[in-house]
């Protein structure tokens, strides 16, 4: 019970610390010094950020840009793969009369069933 009183006071004097340095000014020669130390200067102070944001800019463009391509092709697929549906449905609502007239129902079923003819023929 002692340890967690004084973990509660430990951290009520931090909280407080905290506070009172959040709301101390930092002096200019402080500021002034931690901009050379990062690398800052005061003349190109507005290059830095300038660049990054182009860069970001940049890439953000870039993204839109390939998402709406991407998003053309899919449009462009999902057409192509109605055209083919609809082709697929109207070939199998056809009946075998439509599709077959000229092709294998006279040039295979009439030679078989004269050939099955002529097999029972010599079998009788």
């Amino acid at each position: 019970m002692h340890k967690q009183s004084v973990e509660k006071q430990v951290s009520e004097e931090l909280t407080a610390y905290f506070e009172q340095a959040r709301q101390a000014k930092c002096p200019p020669s402080m500021k002034q010094n931690l901009y050379a130390k990062v690398g800052l200067s005061g003349s190109a102070q507005w290059f830095k950020p300038a660049m990054a944001f182009s860069f970001v800019a940049l890439c953000s463009l870039g993204l839109v840009w390939h998402n709406q391509h991407q998003q053309h092709q899919l449009e462009q697929a999902e057409r192509d793969m109605q055209i083919a549906m609809h082709y697929m449905q109207k070939v199998s609502e056809k009946t075998l009369e439509d599709t077959n007239t000229l092709g294998i129902k006279p040039g295979i079923i009439v030679p078989v069933s004269k050939s099955m003819s002529q097999i029972s023929m010599a079998q009788i």
